[in-house]
């Protein structure tokens, strides 16, 4: 009776791990962040940015992912990491399967998937200051290979750096967003003649 009662405890505690392992799955880790340990982790439709500081304090920030194509409930299946101003922003991509309820059909095989770039501001109040589809199979947008590129460079007006998104083909026009020293992101700069911009 001991033992079906201890194996009956073990089958419950195992039981009980089950939703911990399953959630681990949906964690993906961004590398190279300075500010901490950045972690996306998957909570229904919401992807939450989790940064763990080297001090041991935390950061969550909800990211929107914003689309003219309804997006799913799937969990980002890769990131990677642009830029950084450590503990004042971060750039980042995510990428989400383009159609994973149904491998059938458009673009369910994709393997470009659905990309956005995010900013997120890591000051008093952390939040999103920029998401951007900028690759998409299902509105056929297509980045050219050095997108999303950042370039650091302080100007006279104050910001940082620049991000550009641009594309191929010519399919859109390249976008300029410049980014401040705290994260704020301006509206973009569309350059319609120099979708090849440099």
């Amino acid at each position: 009776m001991n033992r079906f009662r201890s194996a009956l405890s073990l089958l419950s505690i195992g039981v009980g791990l089950l939703p911990t392992a399953r959630a681990a799955q949906h964690a993906l880790t961004i590398r190279n962040v300075r500010s901490g340990t950045a972690t996306l982790r998957q909570q229904g439709r919401l992807t939450i940015l989790e940064i763990k500081s080297h001090a041991g304090s935390s950061l969550r920030i909800a990211l929107s992912h914003p689309s003219n194509y309804r997006q799913g409930t799937n969990a980002p299946t890769e990131t990677h990491l642009v830029a950084e101003n450590p503990n004042h922003f971060v750039i980042f991509t995510d990428t989400f399967a383009s159609n994973p309820g149904n491998i059938q059909g458009h673009c369910g095989a994709s393997e470009t998937g659905e990309r956005f770039v995010h900013v997120v501001a890591l000051g008093a109040i952390p939040h999103e200051t920029l998401s951007v589809l900028m690759d998409s199979c299902l509105l056929d947008l297509e980045p050219s290979s050095r997108s999303p590129e950042w370039i650091a460079k302080p100007d006279s007006a104050g910001f940082s750096g620049r991000i550009i998104l641009s594309f191929e083909e010519d399919t859109q026009p390249t976008a300029i967003y410049y980014v401040a020293p705290d994260g704020a992101v301006t509206r973009p700069e569309i350059d319609p003649s120099s979708p090849k911009h440099h």
